[in-house]
């Protein structure tokens, strides 16, 4: 875990052992390659929103200004469409 942490603040340089898994893992599975921690938080604002208001949203997802909260919230079409009749 502290080699993952230390990747993530680029606190050090990985070492070969971690280089070479990595590589191991893209050339075998390329389902989680490009997937980002930013993700998952867009993924999970999106979802939420659905369920909460949205002085509540911020308040659970650490956004201060509802224009931040804006970047990570991007609803379905269809799930609007319905709200609107």
């Amino acid at each position: 875990m502290a080699q993952i942490r230390a990747l993530i603040y680029h606190k050090k340089a990985p070492l070969p052992l971690t280089l070479q898994t990595i590589k191991e893992i893209e050339a075998s599975d390329k389902t989680l390659v490009d997937l980002h921690f930013h993700d998952l938080r867009h993924e999970a604002t999106s979802r939420l929103a659905d369920k909460l208001q949205l002085h509540e949203l911020m308040k659970v997802t650490g956004h201060k200004s509802s224009a931040m909260l804006a970047r990570y919230y991007h609803p379905k079409a269809t799930d609007l469409a319905l709200k609107l009749g």
